[in-house]
């Protein structure tokens, strides 16, 4: 009876440990392809990063939006049809930007050569 238990022990302890050996690799191979498709904006520079600050300007005709950072220093975003624009929640357009300067936001954007394309712009309050 008791190497029965040890069989079904050490079984179960193996296929523990196999499971876990190739359900690592896997993980790690999920957390790679989306932070390469978080960077697959045409020509990016480099990962998704994200920049607080306040919003400085907002030009709805040319789609871009003017951020200035804590440190003072003014960012340029390219606004694109799937950039995703929210305020408590709710969904809103650039042009609706323009009514709320100085205003906290939060951008998440890839850089490019053509420039920051913004990917989501939240307002803060």
């Amino acid at each position: 009876m008791r190497n029965l238990f040890l069989r079904g022990f050490l079984f179960a302890a193996l296929s523990a440990l196999l499971i876990a050996l190739t359900a690592g690799p896997a993980i790690a191979q999920q957390q790679e392809q989306a932070a390469k498709k978080e960077a697959a904006v045409a020509g990016a520079l480099g990962p998704a990063e994200t920049l607080s600050g306040s919003i400085m300007m907002v030009d709805a005709e040319k789609k871009i939006l003017i951020v200035k950072s804590d440190a003072g220093v003014p960012y340029n975003f390219v606004i694109t049809p799937a950039t995703r624009i929210t305020a408590e929640k709710q969904r809103l357009k650039l042009a609706d930007l323009s009514s709320r300067v100085n205003q906290r936001v939060s951008v998440r954007f890839v850089p490019t050569r053509r420039g920051n394309i913004a990917r989501s712009v939240e307002v803060t309050s």
